[in-house]
């Protein structure tokens, strides 16, 4: 069976988003299905295992790493460019999120993640070694040495990725009770040409993500639903039956800000906050 014809390889392809890694990944799945060199696997192991580096690289870039609060220089440990491993597997989960924030406020171990992410690298590894096991044996016993590396490497990418959108969306739901406190006031201000008095009754944020995030500051953007007290005329009219109170709802997107030093320090990014309020006008006709 040609291994590039295997399910479990375009899985693993699917984790490489750029063009170069995917030929990269074409070309080693290729050099295996020479049955004829006796150094396929040793060879599509080491293509395997420096593709990991170079995805990991993609996904954790050095001049980020830096930037990071949690960076501290490993002299003992260091790569060329002075970041190790396990710093760039610990930026391609927590990115620029502080370290205080992610175990004391998310209460993610993401040093357990990177763990997790050395043992699967070390264990693809064991297959670029050139031993007697490993050299010129048989296809089928190659074939089950290679799936077992495309195994390895599908696991620690969906590691990767899991754990960091795991932490991200923690991170944002974290946010959610400061930025609906935040929002009350802004969204009254939107209701002024509704009625002569109104009051927000409530705010719910059923979506939050973060769709940006570096060493400064992180922003949010959100949606979700303002319900609201709508009264026509003073009190007085109202309990002589001559004003009108009504209850209604009108959904809400909006963007927010706040330091990557203090996610939870949230604030309405100006000129975002828009409240449809367009049912409010429907007649119901067409």
């Amino acid at each position: 069976m040609s291994l590039a014809n295997d399910d479990l390889a375009g899985k693993v392809r699917a984790h490489f988003q750029t063009d170069f890694q995917q030929r990269v990944f074409d070309a080693a799945v290729k050099s295996f299905d020479h049955e004829d060199n006796p150094l396929r696997l040793n060879n599509f192991a080491t293509a395997l295992r420096e593709l990991g580096r170079i995805w990991l690289a993609e996904l954790a870039p050095k001049e980020k790493i830096r930037a990071c609060d949690w960076f501290e220089q490993e002299p003992g440990r260091q790569e060329a460019d002075g970041v190790t491993r396990a710093q760039r597997a610990k930026y391609a989960v927590q990115q620029e999120l502080h370290n205080d924030f992610v175990s004391e406020q998310l209460h993610m171990d993401v040093d357990g993640t990177v763990a997790e992410y050395i043992a699967l690298i070390n264990k693809l590894s064991t297959y670029t070694h050139i031993t007697e096991k490993t050299f010129d044996i048989a296809y089928e016993a190659a074939e089950l040495q290679a799936v077992t590396a495309l195994e390895t490497f599908d696991q620690l990418s969906e590691l990767i990725e899991e754990r960091r959108s795991a932490l991200l969306s923690e991170a944002a739901d974290t946010a959610k009770d400061a930025l609906v406190q935040e929002l009350i006031g802004d969204v009254a201000e939107e209701l002024d040409r509704l009625a002569t008095h109104y009051s927000v009754e409530g705010v719910q944020l059923e979506e939050l993500t973060i769709v940006s995030l570096d060493a400064d500051q992180i922003v949010y953007e959100g949606s979700g639903s303002v319900d609201v007290r709508l009264q026509y005329g003073s009190d007085s009219d109202v309990a002589r039956d001559d004003g009108a109170v009504m209850h209604d709802s009108y959904p809400l997107d909006c963007r927010f800000e706040a330091e990557t030093s203090d996610p939870l320090a949230v604030s309405v990014v100006p000129g975002t906050l828009k409240v449809d309020t367009s049912s409010f006008y429907d007649d119901g006709t067409e």
